[in-house]
């Protein structure tokens, strides 16, 4: 419980920096940071600890150089605690949807569909998910997945259900991969419009959720040519997609009850979803009581919070260990950059800003399948490519590059939490399920997008 009070800690001092600039704000983000880093450090990913070791070290070579700089310093705390605040605020939410009886019916809604349009229900039911859910997405849905197809005794038999599992696979990762690019509850837009001030949700959203829609008929397109329709005899009635409504209704009264708060308090759609999230969630486990009585329901989720979702936040120590670390370095680390020397470069290149988007983001592809995060790719790609001077590039531009590139490497890269989370769920491979299932969706889609970028950049 400790590391969670430490969370608490930050979460505090973050909803204070919304509001002020207060030094002791600062003190309660870093000490908070650093009492749960380091109560949680032998649990932390290989990644998370380099990345640790990066900002230890980087401040303290600055402060041997005389070079250290104390405002930048305090904006790569704020933006730390930023992160560890969102992912603890989106935990309230998915704690809640856990316990929902709605989310297990929506989810046997979604995979016990008819052949014919079960791709394209269960890829865009996969992004509706999401939002609530986050990767217990792929848990749950997972599971229905490997537990709702019959392994089969004949060896046809064992073929047939092995593509219907990888069918129903890659429609719930291509669709839960898409959250980056229109979700406003993704650490991935937090940190674009962290990285970019000048560019918010609302202006992303226009151009990048037209091209996720793009992204997910590509992978139906592809899944209808690889495996030929074939009409099946005696299947049984497929629920109604009636029955999915009422989560619609929750997904689209969350982020609708968030805009009003921004507009009262005067903050960021993003600010406020993080300050809703916690009283919408334990609203939201009251009302699955409320059949109980009022004062049970009431006391029934205060002790639910108590024994099972402040003392699970620990558990994401690895995810705010990776975000907490990468946007302190992607702070500290861009000054270090010569912008100008590298736009003059590029211009002496031939290269305009479209090829220069398209380019970062192959790197960016093709680094994630060496195992480079693209918390680490993007973060850096976000905060250089809009200074590169003498190209002039858009922000918003940059804004939807990066946020399209990272819904696409984590469909590939068996590296991503995605892949390897719904690898897990059907026993099979990440590299398998990452590289030889999906790789030609990944091309396909990042050949899309360079098309895109060069025509209009």
């Amino acid at each position: 419980m400790l590391s969670s009070a430490f969370l608490l800690l930050v979460s505090l001092g973050a909803i204070g920096e919304i509001f002020t600039d207060a030094p002791a704000l600062r003190l309660m983000e870093l000490g908070g940071i650093l009492g749960f880093l380091a109560l949680e450090l032998r649990g932390l990913s290989k990644v998370a600890l380099i990345l640790l070791s990066l900002c230890i070290a980087l401040p303290l070579y600055e402060v041997s150089q005389g070079t250290f700089d104390l405002a930048r310093a305090s904006t790569a705390i704020d933006r730390a605690a930023f992160f560890a605040f969102f992912l603890t605020s989106l935990s309230f939410l998915q704690f809640a949807a856990n316990s929902s009886p709605l989310i297990l019916r929506s989810g046997e809604i979604l995979v016990n569909q008819r052949p014919g349009r079960r791709y394209l229900v269960l890829t865009f039911g996969a992004a509706v998910f999401g939002i609530l859910l986050n990767f217990s997405t792929i848990g749950l849905l997972g599971t229905m997945i490997a537990k709702g197809v019959s392994p089969g005794e004949t060896d046809e038999e064992k073929r047939i259900a092995g593509i219907r599992r990888r069918r129903m696979t890659l429609a719930m990762m291509r669709g839960f991969s898409s959250l980056p690019m229109w979700s406003p509850m993704t650490v991935t837009m937090a940190l674009i419009t962290a990285a970019i001030p000048s560019v918010a949700y609302g202006q992303i959203v226009i151009y990048s959720l037209p091209l996720a829609v793009v992204m997910l008929l590509l992978g139906w397109g592809i899944d209808r040519m690889s495996y030929p329709r074939r009409v099946l005899p005696g299947l049984p009635e497929a629920p109604s997609l009636a029955g999915f409504l009422p989560l619609m209704g929750m997904v689209i009264f969350v982020p609708s009850f968030s805009w009003g708060v921004a507009v009262l308090l005067g903050v960021t759609l993003i600010q406020a979803l993080l300050l809703c999230l916690p009283l919408v969630s334990l609203g939201w486990m009251a009302i699955q009581r409320w059949h109980e009585g009022a004062l049970p329901a009431i006391t029934g989720t205060a002790r639910a919070t108590v024994t099972g979702l402040l003392p699970g936040l620990p558990s994401m120590r690895s995810e705010i260990g990776l975000f907490t670390t990468s946007a302190f370095l992607g702070v500290l680390v861009l000054p270090l950059i010569d912008t100008d020397a590298l736009g003059q470069t590029i211009v002496a290149l031939g290269l305009g800003s479209g090829a220069v988007l398209a380019l970062a983001g192959w790197i960016a592809y093709l680094l994630s399948m060496v195992g480079v995060s693209p918390i680490i790719s993007v973060t850096i790609l976000a905060g250089t490519l809009p200074n590169l001077t003498p190209l002039a590039i858009s922000p918003l531009a940059v804004a939807v590059t990066m946020v399209s590139i990272w819904s696409i490497v984590v469909n590939v890269t068996p590296f991503s939490a995605s892949v390897r989370l719904s690898a897990r769920m059907i026993d099979e491979d990440p590299a398998r399920v990452g590289l030889r299932w999906n790789l030609a969706y990944g091309t396909l889609a990042m050949s899309i997008l360079t098309v895109a970028l060069l025509v209009f950049a």
